[in-house]
C-alpha cells in the first residue's frame, strides 16, 4: 500500500475527506481486502486519541464572513486584498499549501505530544515535592537523633494525660531545644497545610501551658505540622517513650496518617508516604507495611491507633493522636 493510500485512510478516520474523496475510498474498501485490513489497523492505533476528541462550535457568522471574503478575493486583485487586510501579517506561504489532511495530522501529533508532555510534567512536580518532603524528614531525623544523644538515648516523650498528650508535641519539644529553627521543615510541600505555610508556627511550651484547653484542642491537629510521630509503647501497664536503637525498619516519623480505614497519608495525593526510619533513612512507601517489615506502621499489634504493645511495635500517630486510648468503664 502506498503512502498516498494510507493518508486517505487516515483522512477518513479523522473526518478530513470531502464527499468525493470519501466515496472513492469507500469503493476501494469494498473491493480491496488489504485496504480494509490497513484501515482496521489504523483505527486500533488511534483508539487512545478518541477519548480526547472535543467538538467545538464555530463562532457565529463564520461561514458568512468566509464566503464574503472568498467572493471579494475572486473579484479583486491580490494587491487590493493585501491592502484591505493590512495591518494584519500575511500568513506564511506554506499555509496555502496545507490540506485538510495535513492539518488533521498536525492536530493528531499535537494531541499525542500532550499525552506525553502533561503526564511527564505532573510526575516531575510530584517527584520534586516528594524529594523536598524527604529532605524535611532527613533534617528532622538529625534533630531527633541529636535530642536522643542528650536525653539518655530517648526521643521526645509524649505525655499520656493532659492537654499536651498528643503526638504533635514532638515539634514544640525540638523547637524549645533549638533543634528546629526553620518551621517550614515540619510542613510537607505536598500537603494541604502548605497553603498555611506563611502563617504556620510551632507553639512553644509556654503558649501551650497557658492556653485554655479549647485552644490546645484546636492546635493539636497541626502542632506537628503535616507529619506524624512515633507513639512509644507500653509494657506491664507502663508507658515508655521510644529509645533510639538505630533500627533499620523501625518507623519513627512519616507523612501524617489519615482517618481512612487504611490510614494511608493524604499527602502526595494519597499515593503513599515518606517514612523516616530510626537509622536515619527515608523511604517512600505505598502501603502501611514497608518492604522487608511485617509491622504496620499506623496501628499496633492489636490493630489500634495507639502506643505499641512492645518495644518493636512501631506506631506513627497523626499530630492530634494521643498515645494511650482510655476506655470509660464506668457504669451508666
Amino acid at each position: 500500500m502506498t503512502d498516498s493510500e494510507r493518508e486517505q485512510l487516515l483522512g477518513s478516520l479523522l473526518g478530513a475527506l470531502d464527499e468525493d474523496e470519501q466515496s472513492a475510498l469507500d469503493a476501494q474498501l469494498e473491493r480491496d481486502a488489504e485496504c480494509r485490513k490497513e484501515l482496521a489497523l489504523l483505527r486500533r492505533r488511534m483508539e487512545p486519541l478518541a477519548a480526547l476528541r472535543i467538538n467545538y462550535d464555530p463562532p457565529p457568522g463564520l461561514a458568512e464572513r468566509t464566503c464574503r471574503f472568498v467572493a471579494a478575493h475572486i473579484a479583486s486583485p491580490a494587491s487590493a486584498i493585501s491592502k484591505r487586510l493590512s495591518p494584519e501579517v500575511a500568513p506564511p506561504s506554506w499555509v496555502g499549501r496545507m490540506t485538510k489532511l495535513d492539518m488533521a495530522m498536525a492536530a493528531t501529533v499535537l494531541v499525542a505530544a500532550s499525552l506525553l508532555i502533561f503526564p511527564a510534567l505532573a510526575n516531575s512536580r510530584f517527584s520534586a515535592r516528594r524529594a523536598a518532603c524527604q529532605d524535611n524528614l532527613e533534617e528532622l531525623g538529625k534533630s531527633l537523633a541529636h535530642y536522643s544523644q542528650t536525653n539518655g538515648g530517648y526521643f521526645p516523650r509524649i505525655p499520656t494525660q493532659g492537654k499536651l498528650a498528643t503526638a504533635g508535641i514532638y515539634a514544640p519539644v525540638l523547637y524549645q531545644n533549638k533543634l528546629i529553627t526553620d518551621v517550614s521543615r515540619v510542613v510537607c510541600p505536598d500537603s494541604s497545610l502548605v497553603a498555611q505555610r506563611n502563617s504556620f508556627h510551632i507553639p512553644t511550651y509556654s503558649e501551650l501551658e497557658l492556653a485554655p484547653n479549647s485552644q490546645v484542642v484546636d492546635l493539636r491537629p497541626t502542632m506537628g505540622g503535616s507529619y506524624g510521630y512515633n507513639l512509644g509503647y507500653t509494657r506491664d501497664g507502663s508507658y515508655y517513650p521510644t529509645k533510639n536503637l538505630y533500627r533499620d525498619n523501625f518507623a519513627i516519623m512519616s507523612d501524617s496518617p489519615s482517618d481512612r480505614p487504611d490510614h494511608q497519608s493524604e499527602n502526595h495525593g494519597g499515593r503513599g508516604q515518606n517514612v523516616l526510619f530510626e537509622n536515619g533513612s527515608v523511604k517512600f512507601v505505598t502501603q502501611s507495611k514497608p518492604e522487608g517489615s511485617n509491622d504496620d506502621i499506623f496501628t499496633n499489634d492489636a490493630g489500634q491507633v495507639a502506643a505499641g504493645l512492645q518495644q518493636n511495635d512501631s506506631v506513627i500517630g497523626a499530630s492530634k493522636t494521643a498515645p494511650i486510648v482510655y476506655v470509660n468503664r464506668s457504669k451508666p
